[in-house]
């Protein structure tokens, strides 16, 4: 009889290293169709096209709304799917081409003119919002059924995190040269203009989208069981899901941490160009590729560090202790955000991305716990429900930081026609910015820790409930 201090090992197939291997890649993926996007698109219709802030905010918080619509009924579609390669693996393929072919879009807006017309009659507002809603929707029939995948790679408590830890080292590897994206757009001996250099340096990216989105559809093996459960409508589903008491912990934290840790982190670009670097896009350049590479590095340190203390002392308290490490990171923003040493703050983001990485795998490998746990309370196995009400939540939260980013902009005084110009702007703008950045994240933190000191799937537990499972099938 399996010991309930030991989890059970999976009893399907062990995950072999190219499996790993190649569903990292989609990580690698995600990473660039995610952030490229988030990198430039501030710099790209705040500062060079010079629209107003706040109807950039809405053009990206819409898309995000009508995606977080879209991802449990395409999470679910992803559950009930039915084909001779699986239920994940051809909406994987389709979503990763789609996106690596629509990525270089959404900087060639129409009717450059309108810029500063309303909203009705903004030809790039417009623009930018529709590409935004059709690239959403190809983004979710990618990272969804991807998602879903990798939940169900293993059955084994420990592995799980081992196995999901891949998306991010892969993605990381990928982080070393995304800031690359921004630092190459803004070399004026490659392109004349940053608008320009988007735009090559984005097909390029989508290039790397389309080849290593594919791969964990090439590489990794579906459980053929799961095809075999019966098929369930979306109210069934979603009605089930919404009974899962651990995963609405987890999805209240997801609500509590985003919207308050990401309230104005996409001005987090401009106020460092701004305030830190003094409007030098030269320096701003060589800041953020500096930024980027160390942050990748770093991140691969928390997840090695994060997945160590998760096996020693569980996922639900190693997850605690990376909130409190976050909440002092941003605690010495306020005294390493400073324009007299521009590298300075990077010391600050050492410490968040110590934790930040680690966490996210942490709440990764909780939620494939919690898909077990939906299958011992249901009998069902619905991985596509699980992982795309969960992205639902974190794009409409993202949706709500679109709009509070821009109403932070506004409210600071922040004024696009004045960079560049010799009035330029008043240091008070970027303070209020700066303050703004350093006290949200922290109450978040601190809230997100009060969440999750109930959380209930700890070690033991889970080891209960796969030995039940076992025994289930086993009869």
């Amino acid at each position: 009889m399996t010991s309930v201090n030991t989890p059970p090992s999976n009893t399907s197939h062990k995950v072999t290293w190219r499996e790993k291997l190649g569903w990292g890649c989609g990580g690698w993926a995600d990473n660039y169709t995610f952030n490229v996007v988030l990198i430039l698109y501030m710099y790209i219709y705040v500062d060079y096209f010079k629209m107003d802030p706040v109807l950039v905010g809405l053009a990206v918080a819409i898309p995000r709304f009508f995606d977080a619509i879209t991802d449990p009924i395409l999470g679910n579609w992803s559950d009930n799917f039915r084909s001779r390669w699986g239920r994940r693996r051809p909406l994987i393929v389709a979503g990763a081409i789609l996106c690596g072919v629509l990525l270089p879009l959404h900087w060639l807006p129409p009717m450059l003119g309108t810029v500063k017309n309303p909203w009705y009659s903004n030809g790039p507002f417009l623009f930018f919002t529709t590409m935004g809603c059709i690239y959403a929707v190809a983004y979710t029939i990618f990272i969804v059924p991807y998602t879903a995948l990798g939940f169900e790679l293993s059955d084994d408590y420990e592995e799980r995190t081992h196995v999901l830890c891949w998306r991010r080292y892969l993605g990381l590897f990928g982080q070393f040269f995304t800031p690359l994206v921004y630092t190459l757009s803004v070399n004026k001996r490659l392109f004349p203009n940053i608008h320009t250099g988007a735009v090559v340096m984005s097909s390029i990216a989508g290039l790397f989208v389309i080849v290593l989105g594919i791969m964990p559809a090439l590489t990794c093996r579906e459980n053929p069981s799961h095809q075999k459960q019966e098929k369930a409508p979306l109210a069934r589903s979603l009605w089930s899901v919404l009974g899962n008491v651990p995963y609405l912990q987890q999805i209240f934290g997801l609500i509590v941490e985003t919207v308050l840790c990401s309230a104005v982190s996409g001005a987090a670009g401009l106020l460092v160009l701004h305030y830190i670097c003094r409007s030098d896009t030269d320096l701003n350049g060589k800041v953020q590729l500096v930024q980027g590479m160390l942050g990748a590095a770093v991140s691969v340190v928390s997840l090695l560090l994060m997945t160590r203390l998760a096996a020693k002392v569980g996922k639900r308290s190693g997850f605690i202790a990376g909130m409190l490490l976050t909440a002092f990171g941003y605690l010495t923003f306020a005294f390493t955000f400073t324009p007299r040493w521009p590298y300075l703050f990077l010391v600050s983001n050492v410490l968040v991305w110590l934790a930040s990485q680690g966490c996210g795998l942490m709440l990764d490998s909780m939620c494939s716990d919690i898909c077990e746990y939906e299958e011992y309370r249901t009998g069902r196995r619905v991985e596509g429900m699980l992982s795309s009400f969960r992205t639902f939540t974190a794009k409409a939260c993202n949706a709500i930081c679109g709009i509070t980013c821009g109403l932070a902009l506004k409210y600071c005084g922040y004024n696009a026609d004045l960079v560049g110009t010799a009035e330029g702007m008043p240091e008070m703008v970027f303070l209020k910015l700066k303050w703004l950045y350093i006290a949200l994240p922290i109450i978040g933190c601190l809230a997100v820790i009060a969440i999750f000191l109930f959380y209930p799937l700890t070690r033991e537990r889970m080891a209960e409930i796969h030995a039940e499972l076992e025994r289930r099938k086993a009869s």
